[in-house]
């Protein structure tokens, strides 16, 4: 039975992946929306219970016999409670624990209602209807944590469960025990009904919140990752006709067909990679598909050297391509490996001062399974352990930029990575240099002949 619940469930609400950048984004703005919305809940029964307030003293002098004074108590006892509940929340820590208010609100207005038709021998529909708008209310205004709205309604459905069971099992007579099932325990299924949509409207609309959320950052990281991976292609031909230009000052410029093959490749690999973003986006960014081929790392590494060698004339820094060209080739993408060679390079260029140095090995390693192990390493500035923790999440931005950056390339390197069934990390230590490493699986790996 229990598996068969379990299956509509899942069926009609399926489990959806959590992204750890959407989820922080995401509760970020839902303690924001729960402190706005919950003052304005506040402000709201605050209304309501100077409107009853109201009625009652017009009560009071025109029908004086039909006065309930314990009545007058219960609006001060939750007035009270409604002014702290405000006065909490302008301070620090209301803002910090903005959860605890709302229960407070919520149980002690509850409770109030409650102690008293436990005093007066006398729980009835009306106090059944405020309940019920306080539970409505609450889910409607704030429509967030889900949790936060059982634990409010648990704390009067459990001692109110206790009185109803209570008074069904000591009524006098069977007169009253019927009283009780058809009168008291209706009213009491008909609340734990009410409490039950409420809570399910809570759970949906968070559900589509994160949705919405989850699209925004879909959309944001392809149009980040359009901009990150072709802003260096379109930089290194600038950069060349810059060069040509300062070189040459007549109005016909000769070029060497090596420039021209050169910034033709950048440009076909601009194509590349738009193409490859493109489909991605279709793919909601979830998966990357892999055209795998066989690629020599040594070339691969080779013509990157290549394309960035007028940004790095620039910067004056040292490349050393320490990978063996007689390193076996590996099955993979060369286009999104060339991606993530790249961004490591870039990732050193930009995130260092001039004079730096990079070294770049390879190696095949045997145990547990063939695989390639390569380090992309620095010279430079270094980092810190925290830093380096947070290197490869969406939008880490490194602490010294001298380029604009939106933090997006470390983390593409590592979706990369991850599709073709490796691991990649950093290490490295303030003013000590980084070394970012890289595994690769081989298939039907061939040792290099020494």
């Amino acid at each position: 039975m229990l598996n068969r619940l379990s299956a509509w469930w899942r069926r009609f609400f399926p489990k959806q992946p959590t992204s750890l950048s959407v989820l922080s984004a995401y509760k970020q703005w839902r303690q924001r929306f729960f402190c706005q919305r919950l003052k304005l809940l506040i402000w709201l029964l605050l209304l309501v219970l100077v409107s009853i307030f109201l009625f009652e003293i017009w009560t009071f002098f025109a029908i004086p016999e039909a006065v309930d004074w314990s009545n007058f108590v219960v609006d001060g006892v939750i007035g009270a409670i409604f002014l702290l509940g405000l006065k909490f929340q302008t301070m620090a820590w209301g803002k910090r624990h903005a959860g605890l208010i709302f229960w407070f609100i919520s149980a002690g207005v509850s409770l109030t209602l409650l102690g008293a038709g436990v005093l007066a021998r006398n729980i009835d529909t009306t106090d059944v209807a405020v309940w019920t708008m306080l539970f409505l209310a609450q889910s409607t205004l704030v429509p967030v944590r889900w949790q936060l709205h059982v634990r409010s309604q648990l704390t009067l459905l459990v001692p109110l469960t206790v009185l109803v069971i209570v008074a069904f099992f000591t009524a006098e007579d069977a007169i009253d025990r019927l009283d009780v099932l058809f009168g008291t325990i209706g009213a009491y299924i008909y609340l734990v009904w009410v409490c039950i949509v409420a809570d399910l409207g809570v759970y949906l609309y968070e559900r589509l919140r994160y949705q919405e959320f989850e699209a925004r950052q879909e959309v944001k990281t392809f149009l980040h990752a359009v901009s990150h991976d072709l802003r260096n292609p379109v930089t290194g031909t600038q950069l060349l006709i810059k060069s040509l230009l300062d070189q040459h000052k007549a109005n016909t410029i000769s070029m060497p067909r090596s420039l021209l093959e050169q910034m033709l490749q950048s440009g076909d690999r601009q194509l590349v990679l738009i193409n490859s973003l493109l489909e991605a986006h279709n793919n909601n960014l979830k998966h990357l598909t892999l055209q795998r081929q066989t690629v020599h790392l040594y070339a691969l590494v080779e013509s990157i050297c290549q394309e960035l060698s007028p940004q790095l004339s620039e910067a004056n820094i040292t490349v050393h391509n320490q990978i063996s060209p007689t390193l076996p080739p590996l099955t993979g993408d060369g286009t999104q490996l060339w991606r993530v060679f790249h961004n490591l390079m870039i990732n050193a260029l930009h995130h260092n001062p001039p004079g730096l140095t990079i070294w770049l090995t390879a190696s095949v390693v045997s145990s547990p399974q063939p695989h390639i192990h390569c380090t992309v390493r620095d010279n430079g500035v270094g980092m810190t352990a925290d830093q380096c923790a947070q290197l490869f999440n969406l939008y880490s931005q490194g602490h010294r930029r001298r380029h604009l950056s939106v933090g997006l390339g470390l983390h593409i390197a590592q979706q990369i990575i991850d599709a073709h069934g490796g691991t990649i990390g950093a290490d490295s230590k303030h003013s000590d240099g980084t070394t970012f490493w890289l595994t690769l699986p081989l298939v039907n790996p061939s040792l290099p002949q020494r």
